[in-house]
């Protein structure tokens, strides 16, 4: 990466417009102002800054630039947000030979998917289009899913592909041809073709399902360097800003499923490419709500997907639920009934947290002699994996089905704690994003230091206007001391930038993010502060946190005096501490 590129798409992009797309913004002073986007509120407490190009909320407490922003909203790392946001800019990336070759990938995927659309309406695609009519898709839903038809021919898409110019060895390289014996030739044939896009909306892949012969029922592009059905689920990309609406996400098993929920009003749906749930996708499903229904088909082979999934999404702290449907076998055969979205509205409602899933589902086994006790130690087992906070509000109905009594389950589920593999659960995440915030070790750092580090990094002139050595001891944040050392011992704030973006330091960038939001807050309204008011305020900021610690340390001090255990010395320094706080402000060298 060259930090060049870096400071080029921050130049061309304003913050504000990228923001823009995902919230609904107010302008107060020089401030915008709007609701998070990354967690519930009812009072907008997200704000971004243009002169700063920084936003940060003070709900949840996530901040940074807007690089920042695109990798916490679209769940992706900081690679793919430099190459997005370049290309939005149309800023070439310098040094980055990789990006060429993903662009033709996507390429290649763009003219494959109009070429299937287009051979949709086209006389050969008949069966496919009477397939979609008794699947009740119709042809404006087809459309707006661009869903295709990939011609029984062995090479209609290679050739069609080769006259629009691409290589044979990039057509083979995106998965949608093979070498064969005789050439390569069309990977889908006879198959209604449904496009995979990752979650910010790139074209990476294509499933297929078969409608007559033999073969996989349904069959994916293989991995590539950017199609990997593992780290994707189906329609996120359409789904991702109704999932944080709807504060849920629903989990379902086939293409058919997530397109049939989204035109029946689900729209928070998505489907996990035939595959069990993978971490990755737990991960995707994590950044965008704590609560997730899955919904997988009714057979036996569904409800053990199901459970599995469950594990997963609960091991990445997503509470989840399973829905049970009754009288179809799928999502797509109950919300294709008549008044199927009321079926499917109350089967949300009614549906089954995990630990009283998988004791329901191993009920029978549980009241057959032979299989009960490999049914108890695979429920006890799974319990033991979780949070005892995740257990606790079913355990009377759990001690119901075990025919224990409290205190003899929790014993039982806590000699398995320690032996079940994953068992360093993570607890269920609080609604509270602030308390989240400040669970996972990030504690919010003090305002005016905050404040102090903000103005620093914004304005050179404060740089030089004061001594390290009377700053730097004041400050109780190591990483706001850090900061704000190297900034007074003659660092750039973009040598800083760079290093931490190298390292993965996210928090730096969310401190100076917190400060700025800050200052904004109390000044926002105003015309800003100009540079006498920075000055002086600075100043003050330095004062109250010197402040800040000779009151702690003469509390310390006062009580070694009454224990009589104070040192002469200590005695002395007490005094003299009392005198400069009864004085006002101390006195400090400035340059």
């Amino acid at each position: 990466m060259r930090n060049d590129d870096v400071h080029e798409i921050k130049s061309r992009l304003s913050i504000a417009d990228i923001v823009g797309d995902y919230v609904a913004l107010r302008r107060n002073g020089k401030t915008l102002w709007g609701k998070c986007p990354f967690h519930t509120e009812k009072t907008p407490s997200f704000s971004v800054s243009e002169e700063r190009q920084t936003f940060h909320c003070f709900g949840c407490g996530k901040g940074g630039d807007v690089f920042t922003f695109i990798m916490e909203i679209e769940n992706i790392e900081f690679r793919e947000a430099l190459e997005r946001l370049a290309e939005k800019a149309g800023v070439k990336l310098q040094g980055h030979a990789g990006a060429d070759k993903k662009k033709s990938l996507g390429d290649i995927n763009c003219a494959a998917r109009d070429f299937f659309v287009k051979s949709l309406q086209g006389q050969g695609g008949s069966a496919a289009r009477a397939y979609l009519t008794r699947r009740n898709i119709s042809q404006e839903s087809a459309h707006f899913f661009e869903i295709g038809w990939a011609p029984e021919s062995w090479e209609a898409l290679f050739s069609k592909l080769s006259r629009d110019g691409y290589k044979e060895n990039d057509i083979l390289g995106s998965g949608l041809a093979v070498m064969g014996s005789k050439g390569p030739y069309d990977r889908f044939r006879g198959r209604v073709m449904f496009p995979i896009y990752s979650a910010t909306d790139k074209l990476i892949g294509f499933g297929g399902r078969i409608l007559d012969g033999d073969g996989a029922k349904y069959l994916n592009n293989p991995e590539s360097e950017i199609f990997n059905k593992r780290n994707n689920l189906y329609l996120l990309n359409k789904a991702k800003q109704d999932i944080r609406k709807a504060g849920s996400a629903i989990l379902v098993e086939g293409y058919m499923d997530a397109i049939r929920a989204h035109l029946t009003g689900f729209t928070n749906t998505v489907a996990s490419l035939g595959t069990a749930l993978t971490d990755a996708q737990a991960q995707l499903i994590k950044r965008m709500t704590d609560l997730c229904y899955i919904c997988y088909d009714s057979d036996s082979a569904g409800q053990e997907a199901a459970l599995r999934g469950m594990y997963v999404l609960q091991k990445h702290g997503v509470s989840v639920r399973v829905v049970r449907l009754e009288g179809g076998k799928d999502p797509d055969d109950i919300l294709s009934m008549e008044g199927g979205q009321d079926i499917f509205r109350k089967a949300l409602k009614d549906a089954v947290p995990l630990p009283l899933y998988h004791a329901v589902l191993r009920r029978v086994d549980l009241n057959t002699p032979e299989k009960a006790m490999s049914a108890r130690e695979d429920i006890l087992e799974g319990l033991a994996s979780l949070s005892p906070f995740d257990v606790a509000p079913y355990l009377d109905k759990l001690c119901r089905i075990f025919e224990l009594f409290p205190h003899e389950l929790q014993r039982e589920i806590s000699l398995r704690r320690g032996k079940v593999r994953g068992s360093t659960y993570e607890t269920r995440p609080p609604e509270d994003d602030t308390a989240s915030f400040e669970r996972n070790g990030e504690e919010l750092a003090d305002d005016e230091e905050c404040r102090l580090c903000s103005m620093l990094w914004n304005v050179p002139e404060l740089r030089t206007s004061l001594y390290p050595e009377f700053v730097v001891p004041f400050i109780s944040d190591t990483a706001l001391q850090n900061i704000i050392s190297a900034l007074l011992t003659g660092e750039e704030p973009s040598t800083l930038e760079e290093r931490w973006r190298q390292i993965g330091d996210v928090r730096s960038l969310k401190l100076i993010a917190r400060g700025n939001g800050l200052i904004d807050r109390e000044f926002g309204v105003k015309e800003g502060l100009t540079s006498l008011t920075e000055l002086e305020l600075s100043n003050k900021i330095v004062d109250n946190l010197r402040r800040k610690c000779m009151k702690k340390r003469f509390v310390t001090l006062e009580k070694k005096l009454r224990n009589n255990s104070a040192t002469p010395e200590e005695f002395q320094e007490h005094l003299r501490l009392g005198r400069i706080l009864k004085g006002g402000n101390p006195d400090h060298e400035k340059k």
